[in-house]
């Protein structure tokens, strides 16, 4: 049962990542997955417990994409590889459409919140390359632009956008960097 399961999220990741949340139907689902739509609700009764399912399974996929950068020797090698996640525009198009949901949705919420939890560390280890100090703000700040840059390259270009999302991501840790003590006094 869990593998058919699997399928199913999986077939519904695609069919999101292809149209956003205006195709998630559960006949688009079931048509992808192979089922009728009769077999596809008995595994998931209702849209929301597949969309918390989707949720899930995309959690765990971006957290896998992201892993890389704990396994990355330095800063710049952290920063290639966060990037090389930021201007894929696949899991971008998923995450769009769980946040348009989150708000309503409190499984959705929840895997977004796991999201947030689950990649700090990854944060922290860039913030760390860069010589930052790892402050809850200097997380919510990485995790916040990492968000808007990824959206700003599904926007214009995904990989095309990828000299300035590196600009701006490089323009954030260096600026974070810089401790009060070390800037210059205004004129």
């Amino acid at each position: 049962m869990a593998d058919r399961r699997g399928e199913i999220v999986r077939a519904a990741l695609e069919v999101v990542r292809e149209g956003g949340l205006g195709s998630f139907t559960q006949p688009r689902v079931a048509r992808r997955a192979g089922l009728r739509q009769s077999h596809l609700t008995y595994y998931f009764p209702t849209r929301d417990d597949l969309l918390a399912a989707v949720a899930q399974e995309a959690v765990r996929q971006r957290v896998a994409a992201l892993a890389p950068i704990a396994d990355a020797a330095g800063a710049e090698e952290k920063l290639v590889a966060l990037l090389d996640v930021l201007v894929a525009p696949e899991q971008t198009r998923v995450f769009l459409a769980l946040i348009q949901t989150a708000e309503l949705d409190d499984a959705v919420r929840t895997s977004m919140a796991e999201l947030g939890r689950l990649v700090a560390p990854l944060g922290a280890s860039l913030l760390a390359a860069f010589g930052v100090p790892v402050t809850r703000g200097a997380l919510d700040a990485v995790q916040t632009t990492s968000t808007g840059v990824a959206v700003l390259a599904l926007a214009q270009g995904g990989e095309e956008f990828r000299p300035r999302a590196e600009a701006v991501l490089r323009a954030l840790l260096t600026g974070l960097s810089v401790t009060p003590d070390s800037r210059e006094a205004p004129p």
